[in-house]
């Protein structure tokens, strides 16, 4: 644009030039070479800068795909870390679970087992207990028995 604008500017200066010596008829014809000149000297610099246009165009659309190209590679790698890391607490959280749940069962299991010790030890107390008071009941009237038998 600047070299278009510079251009012109030129032309219109040579333009005012040839005006003011229109006397000098051999002069016409180099000033209409010169704006010629110009004429295609513009033409060829917007040519110029509508290719380094293009170029530059086509690098940034390369560029910007390059860029896509590494966010989604950087998107589906962190993708798969949190995906392990997910898999890793699961994981975690089942071993966890699972160890929990043994505890818990041994607990269990334990707590069983003195409730039975302690329901036979309570058998056995009583048993004994009647036992006792069997025999003593027994004793008790074979004495009442000698009594009266006396």
């Amino acid at each position: 644009m600047k070299k278009s604008l510079l251009a012109t500017l030129v032309l219109s200066a040579l333009f005012a030039v040839t005006a003011c010596d229109q006397a000098k008829k051999d002069n016409t014809a180099e000033v209409k070479d010169a704006a010629t000149q110009t004429t295609q000297d513009v033409n060829q610099n917007m040519a110029d800068s509508k290719d380094t246009v293009s170029e530059k165009a086509g690098e940034m659309k390369d560029a910007a795909i390059d860029k896509a190209n590494e966010i989604k590679d950087s998107a589906a790698e962190k993708a798969g870390e949190i995906k392990d890391a997910a898999m890793e607490k699961a994981t975690e959280m089942k071993n966890s679970a699972e160890e929990k749940a043994a505890e818990m069962k041994d607990a269990a299991m334990e707590k069983a087992n003195e409730m039975k010790d302690a329901a036979e030890a309570k058998a056995t107390e009583m048993r004994e207990a009647a036992s006792q008071k069997a025999a003593d009941a027994v004793s008790e009237q074979n004495k009442e028995v000698k009594d009266t038998s006396k």
